[in-house]
């Protein structure tokens, strides 16, 4: 047998040997996708929500499991840290549902609340906030973007600028409806008088109070300490929604300190029947003149109206009866 020959039977089974070795190389394990998202960007922050969750972040291929950390919240405007996110708040946390028919004390009110300080946010590892009251103590309207790191089996990769959030208020202002009737003193037919002009102004955020106002078309406020504004009948008025504070009754206005957001904090039903938020009050003919175009009788005026104010803040809140005037 030839040499060569001997040389081939040799060299074969280490080449074979060098190729399973090689075929045995070691595969990469896991995947962490470049295209995993932020499926509701750009988040909206409600400030004052108590609570607010968004969407978990989706993983686009990325190998589960995956943990996400939250690298920092910058402004988008100075692209400078957040501080104000990472601040403690004092938030009143809920035990247990307020029920304004049972708890009508701040007493009662107080042992279903605990005032804590509470950072505005929780970030899961799923890449999700969950948002809280504190949040009413973000600046409105500011746009904040962030970063995250995500690990799993492949390792570890930053994501710049993931997504963004801007803070921005809920509706302040819910359910209005207004009406208004003239009621003849000689009890004939009642006559339509149109909607009244409802304004409703948040004149401060801090405080939990409303300053309701009627007026007549010129502006010029009834006065209810004075019984120039009085109740109708068995019907709701504002009283009936203040659970926690007695109204107060000056020269131009009624003044209610709600305490709890949103007010009212629920619908008034009596007798069986349920009035929703309105509230129903008479003007009597003593106090005003009616214009001549609508009417030559001597009546009384008759608004009825209703609001609901969802986040606490000082608020005034005018009704400006049409066609009559103070006297």
């Amino acid at each position: 047998m030839s040499e060569k020959y001997n040389l081939k039977k040799l060299l074969g089974p280490a080449i074979l040997l060098g190729v399973l070795i090689g075929g045995c190389k070691k595969i990469d394990e896991g995947f962490l996708s470049d295209g995993l998202y932020v499926p509701d960007n750009p988040l909206t922050i409600q400030r004052g929500n108590p609570f607010q969750k968004t969407n978990a972040i989706l993983a686009d291929g990325t190998t589960q499991p995956m943990t996400i950390t939250l690298l920092d919240v910058r402004r988008a405007d100075t692209k400078k840290h957040a501080d104000e996110f990472y601040k403690e708040y004092p938030v009143y946390v809920y035990t247990a549902s307020v029920d304004p028919a049972v708890d009508t004390t701040i007493e009662q009110v107080n042992k279903k609340r605990t005032l804590k300080n509470l950072k505005p946010f929780v970030f899961l590892t799923s890449g999700q906030f969950i948002f809280n009251g504190a949040t009413d103590s973000l600046p409105l309207g500011v746009t904040y973007e962030y970063d995250i790191q995500v690990s799993n089996v492949a390792g570890s990769k930053v994501y710049k600028n993931i997504a963004t959030m801007t803070t921005v208020d809920p509706p302040l202002i819910t359910e209005t409806t207004a009406n208004c009737n003239f009621f003849p003193n000689d009890g004939s037919a009642t006559i339509p008088m149109g909607a009244p002009t409802m304004t409703i102004t948040r004149v401060n955020e801090s405080g939990a109070s409303v300053i309701l106002k009627i007026t007549d078309k010129n502006g010029v406020p009834f006065n209810p300490a004075k019984g120039e504004i009085i109740k109708r009948g068995d019907r709701p008025i504002f009283e009936n929604y203040a659970r926690f504070h007695p109204i107060q009754y000056t020269d131009t206005a009624m003044i209610c300190n709600f305490e709890i957001a949103p007010f009212p904090l629920s619908k008034y039903s009596n007798g069986g029947t349920n009035w929703n938020y309105l509230m129903y009050y008479r003007v009597p003919s003593t106090f005003l003149k009616v214009d001549p175009a609508l009417t030559n009788k001597i009546g009384s005026a008759n608004p009825l109206f209703a609001f609901r104010l969802m986040k606490a803040g000082v608020y005034v809140v005018e009704i400006k009866l049409p066609k009559v005037t103070h006297i």
